[in-house]
């Protein structure tokens, strides 16, 4: 009966992790992200998990025309500041790479001055994990069917899931070794603050006893 029960409970988690990467899926796709320039240097962050595939596409052009080009340079860095990817007077271009740790990964476009700056677009596609994945080239070298790809999609997005998931909880337990840290250290700088106060207290009250008596006030 136990077994069943444990069974039961499998299938339903499995049917419930399905339902939810078949939404994300579908209900949130990837798109690109447009912005101005502005600045002569404009940066864009992402936050990705280790172990991950990134494949991003980047175009720049006239903020009033789409069709006229702007040359400019990108460069693509790690967390720990190592360059990824940097191109110079490119208006368009890819990068590929594989995280090697977990962190804000950085792209970084710089036109030639700030007039061009100030007049100029960027489109960048930055996909990650199985958002990344050429699908197609996956089935044909694998000989899967279409369903068969979907499934495999869909377990993927499902190991990004979970793996998301133990990553929030590590970030969760290392905020909280560090909130109990900090609030250790506050405890024992209030028990030590009262401890000065306290001697501090005592010892004036010594002193005055002592000055009252030379004094023969007491």
């Amino acid at each position: 009966m136990m077994r069943l029960r444990g069974l039961v409970a499998g299938w339903r988690l499995c049917i419930l992790l399905l339902g939810l990467a078949t939404l994300m899926h579908h209900a949130w796709p990837v798109g690109a992200l447009e912005f101005d320039m502005l600045f002569q240097t404009k940066c864009v962050m992402e936050e990705i998990n280790r172990n991950t595939l990134v494949v991003g596409e980047f175009a720049s052009y006239h903020k009033d025309n789409s069709a006229q080009m702007v040359p400019m340079d990108i460069k693509v860095e790690d967390p720990s500041g190592s360059v990824l990817y940097e191109q110079k007077g490119l208006s368009t271009g890819s990068f590929a790479f594989t995280t090697k740790e977990d962190g804000d990964f950085k792209a970084c476009f710089t036109a030639k001055d700030i007039t061009t700056a100030q007049n100029s677009k960027i489109k960048l596609d930055w996909k990650t994990g199985v958002a990344a994945t050429d699908w197609d080239a996956v089935a044909k070298k694998d000989h899967l069917s279409e369903m068969q790809t979907e499934l495999k999609r869909l377990e993927g997005t499902i190991r990004e899931i979970h793996a998301e998931m133990i990553s929030m909880r590590s970030r969760e337990e290392e905020m909280r070794n560090i909130n109990e840290a900090t609030n250790a250290r506050v405890a024992w700088f209030s028990i030590g603050s009262l401890a000065m106060c306290i001697s501090l207290a005592a010892w004036q009250l010594i002193y005055l006893r002592s000055f009252f008596r030379k004094k023969k006030l007491l």
